[in-house]
C-alpha cells in the first residue's frame, strides 16, 4: 500500500503581473507551516515531492519539505503540473522510479481537486488553499499507479476538513 498525498499551494497574493511569479501571502505562510505539520502529527511522513515551478508552489514546498526533512535530492519540479490537470498529474507520478512509501504532488487548482476526485471517485467542491487529500493506492510498486485501487482516506486543510 502506498500513500499519495494531494497538496494545493498555500494562499498566494492577488494576481497582478505574471502568474507564475505570484508569492504567498502572511497567511499562505502560516497556513502551509500549520498543515505541513499536522500532516506529520497525524503519522504520514512524505518521502518525496513532485511540484509544479511557480513560485507559490516552491514556497509551499519548503514548509512540507522542512517539516517533513525532504532533501532536496528528493524534490522534482514538473513544468507539466503547473495549471496541470489530471492526464499532467499522473504522468509526473508515473515518472516515479523508487519504491517509496509516501509521495506528495504539489499543484493548483482546479486540478488538484479535478484529479483526486478523478482517481478516486470522490466528489470534493475545491481543494482549499492549503488543503490536502490523503489517498491511499493499493499497489506495492507506483509503476503500476495507473491499475490500482485508489481510496480518498481525508480532506485536511488550516481550517480542517
Amino acid at each position: 500500500m502506498k500513500t499519495l498525498i494531494i497538496i494545493r499551494h498555500a494562499k498566494a497574493e492577488q494576481g497582478y503581473g505574471v502568474d507564475s511569479k505570484r508569492k504567498l501571502e502572511e497567511r499562505g505562510h502560516r497556513d502551509a507551516a500549520f498543515t505541513a505539520q499536522r500532516l506529520l502529527d497525524k503519522g504520514y511522513k512524505i518521502d518525496k515531492i513532485f511540484s509544479s515551478p511557480s513560485e507559490r508552489t516552491k514556497e509551499t514546498l519548503t514548509y512540507f519539505a522542512q517539516v517533513h526533512h525532504v532533501e532536496s535530492k528528493d524534490i522534482k519540479y514538473f513544468d507539466e503540473l503547473y495549471l496541470g490537470d489530471t492526464l499532467q498529474i499522473t504522468e509526473a507520478i508515473n515518472w516515479l522510479q523508487e519504491n517509496i512509501d509516501t509521495l506528495a504532488v504539489i499543484g493548483h487548482n482546479p486540478g488538484v481537486t479535478n484529479f483526486t476526485n478523478d482517481i478516486t471517485g470522490s466528489d470534493i467542491e475545491s481543494l482549499p488553499t492549503s488543503g490536502i487529500a490523503i489517498i491511499k493506492v493499493d499497489c506495492d510498486d507506483w509503476q503500476d499507479f495507473n491499475e490500482a485501487t485508489k481510496t480518498l482516506v481525508e480532506v485536511d486543510g488550516p481550517k480542517g476538513a
